[in-house]
């Protein structure tokens, strides 16, 4: 429908309803004009949008290069945190007048260094782009634990005044007390990524990248425990150990955007602000189990069957990057450092002694550095 001719119906409706004598009629003819008025306005947008020379609307320039690959390195250093849910063991004092003090023992794990690697392929329509990549980190965590008792009687018999009591629900099921106890706590994290996007200029100093994908891998914990020197009503030489797993893998839609803020060109080579965002929902699946044995010969098993749940996790990363094309602009190199976090929602799903499954949130985040070559 052309311009002028929605125009002529537009007027033509007004002019009938101002006319009409009765106020039904002009009812329904005012609803015509407002669609006529409505026409106009979205033909005349889209006249706009198609025009090939506007980059105010699609189609928008791709900032991609003539070149059809891309490689990409990122090695970065992290902290991984579960605190408030990676309580291990109880160290309990018992006093004379009949009080008692309860202290929690929760792990912090150290900062690691991991890596990124992964390329891309830049197909001809629509000037798309597409990625993959695999992100691996592997931490350890270490924490001993020591206390002192003494024995004393008191009218229900004789009691220490102070031990370790293990967390994790097998070790309580055991109803042993310890002298000492030392924990490793491992965390291995793969997961391998897969987008389809489009970067494009939005303006002369900022480009988008919306993108949809895949996400997929496991993070695997697993925590050893080794008890020794049994509290009964003297101090023995009995010891355990006890083995927990939190075992999980998943795959689901990921999507997000990445975001480039250029400063100023210098010549060939421009300075950037950049910010990437993204979100995805795992199909997952939670593999726990917890095996506690003693010298003393008991054992005690807490094996939970899978649990098939959905995992939900964002991430966030910005920082500073810095641009350069040559090869007359079939090539181009990027360099980024920023810090990036990334949050895994109900990770730990370990029993405890509260005889509830604990839903721990994991949270990664550090400092990465990114350099990439598209040829």
């Amino acid at each position: 429908m052309s311009f002028a001719l929605i125009s002529n119906l537009y007027f033509k409706a007004l002019q009938y309803s101002h006319n009409a004598k009765s106020s039904m009629k002009k009812l329904l003819f005012l609803p015509l004009a407002a669609l006529m008025f409505l026409l106009t306005e979205v033909n005349g947008a889209n006249s706009t949008s198609l025009d090939p020379s506007s980059v105010r609307g699609l189609p928008n320039i791709s900032i991609r290069t003539t070149g059809k690959w891309d490689l990409f390195a990122e090695p970065f250093t992290w902290y991984a945190s579960q605190q408030t849910s990676a309580v291990w063991a109880d160290i309990i004092s018992v006093e004379l007048n009949n009080t008692s003090s309860f202290g929690a023992q929760d792990v912090g794990f150290p900062w690691d260094f991991g890596f990124r690697v992964g390329g891309g392929y830049n197909p001809d329509y629509d000037q798309w782009d597409t990625q993959l990549y695999w992100t691996w980190f592997r931490t350890k965590a270490h924490q001993s634990k020591q206390v002192f008792p003494e024995f004393i009687s008191t009218p229900d018999g004789v009691i220490a005044t102070q031990f370790i009591h293990p967390e994790f629900f097998a070790g309580d099921l055991s109803d042993q007390l310890f002298k000492k106890a030392t924990l490793q706590w491992t965390l291995l994290f793969n997961m391998f990524d897969w987008e389809l996007g489009r970067s494009y200029w939005v303006s002369k100093g900022l480009s988008l990248r919306p993108f949809v994908g895949l996400k997929g891998g496991w993070i695997h914990q697993s925590m050893e425990v080794q008890y020794a020197q049994q509290i009964t009503t003297v101090l023995t030489n009995q010891s355990a150990i006890e083995h927990v797993k939190n075992n999980f893998w998943g795959v689901g839609p990921v999507g997000g955007i990445n975001t480039k803020w250029k400063l100023r060109n210098f010549g060939r080579h421009f300075p950037s602000l950049f910010g990437d965002f993204s979100a995805a929902t795992l199909w997952g699946t939670w593999n726990c189990n917890d095996t506690y044995r003693s010298s003393s010969g008991k054992k005690v098993f807490v094996n939970s069957r899978p649990w098939t749940l959905g995992a939900l996790m964002f991430r966030g990363v910005m920082g500073l990057g810095w641009d350069v094309d040559f090869n007359q602009g079939r090539s181009h190199f990027a360099a980024k450092l920023g810090y990036e976090t990334q949050l895994w929602l109900n990770q730990l799903r370990v029993a405890t002694s509260q005889i509830v499954v604990l839903h721990g949130d994991l949270s990664l985040q550090g400092v990465t550095f990114n350099c990439r070559f598209d040829f």
